[in-house]
């Protein structure tokens, strides 16, 4: 390689370089998460939820909040879903029935790219989804899954190829790449799968694990390594009958109970109406989670209590005990009248 010594300075840092900050996607809670530029990897033991979290994160493209999360800027993301597991069957029902259903809304065809490529060989995979990404330029690419570009994930050099390829990619187009890999399959050891995965968790800007409990049949995720940003948070959810995730009665256990910077934001008088619709009465826990994943503003248990404290002063709400363990909230008839009204998405 001929390289000149005005190559070199080029890559030199130093404390005078001007270096662009790091652009989020999406936020959970108060933390940005997702970065532009950068890979971000998606694990967990086979069917713990991976593909339900990516159709999320997908949805989240066009939805500006969903499941506790919310997306940081007004303007929809285009969305490059490169599939290399599922039939083509498989894809094209989870795209239109799952991820369209959560969206609420048709799937828009200018946002949305999305490729199958099962049918392929191995050796061939990576360059189609680099051709994809160059032509589509995404700001988020879902790649469900990197092991199948490989065809031997113990191998370190295809690992290594395939991670310096998907890292540059994303430095190129400013995409951020959330790479699918599963863990190794013994029920104790959580790593992820082979060489692939060791050069993955390297060289991720965060690592996120889906689990599934066999019992209770709930999913979690949760962040477990980060360069920047510590997520505290859990989501727990469950599937509903249509198939579709839905937040869990504990769906916020171990969100951080920090100070939420947007709390000065809060404003009962228009939350609360939005958060009730056309009802009258809702359980506290239906009430709190609704509230904390449709307004950002409401995104931690302090944040959460100055929004109670406003609507007990302002009559909107009062409290009833059912039982010990069933609390619920009642919307005062004089305040809803005539108060702003807007359809929240709905989970419940």
């Amino acid at each position: 390689m001929d390289t000149s010594y005005d190559d070199i300075l080029a890559r030199r840092i130093t404390p005078d370089t001007t270096v662009p900050q790091h652009d989020f996607l999406f936020r959970w809670g108060d933390r940005p998460c997702f970065a532009r530029g950068e890979l971000v990897a998606l694990t967990g033991k086979a069917k713990s939820g991976k593909t339900f979290v990516c159709s999320m994160l997908m949805a989240l493209a066009v939805r500006p909040q969903l499941m506790g999360l919310s997306r940081l800027h007004d303007e929809p993301l285009s969305v490059v879903w490169i599939d290399t597991e599922q039939s083509e069957d498989s894809t094209h029902e989870i795209l239109c029935h799952r991820i369209g259903s959560l969206i609420g809304a048709p799937i828009p065809d200018d946002q949305f790219f999305v490729y199958n490529l099962r049918r392929d060989n191995w050796q061939d995979r990576l360059h189609w989804a680099q051709l994809c990404i160059v032509h589509d330029q995404p700001d988020l690419v879902i790649f469900d899954g990197i092991r199948d570009v490989v065809g031997d994930i113990n191998n370190y050099t295809e690992a290594q190829t395939v991670l310096d390829k998907l890292l540059s990619l994303a430095s190129w187009s400013g995409a951020c790449i959330v790479c699918v890999l599963h863990q190794n399959k013994s029920l104790e050891d959580k790593t992820l799968r082979g060489a692939l995965g060791t050069e993955l968790q390297n060289k991720s800007y965060e690592t996120y694990e889906c689990q599934k409990d066999p019992e209770t049949r709930m999913f979690t995720l949760k962040q477990t390594a980060t360069r920047k940003y510590n997520i505290t948070a859990k989501l727990e959810f469950s599937v509903n009958a249509d198939g579709l995730p839905e937040i869990s009665d504990n769906g916020y256990r171990g969100v951080d109970n920090g100070y939420s910077k947007y709390a000065d934001q809060i404003n009962a008088h228009t939350i609360v109406p939005k958060v009730f619709g056309d009802l009258s009465t809702m359980r506290a826990c239906d009430f709190k989670q609704k509230t904390m994943r449709c307004f950002p503003e409401v995104n931690c248990d302090s944040a959460y209590r100055i929004l109670l404290s406003q609507a007990y002063q302002m009559q909107l709400i009062t409290k009833r005990k059912i039982n010990e363990n069933e609390t619920y909230y009642d919307f005062s008839s004089h305040q809803k009248k005539g108060a702003e009204q807007e359809d929240l998405p709905s989970l419940f």
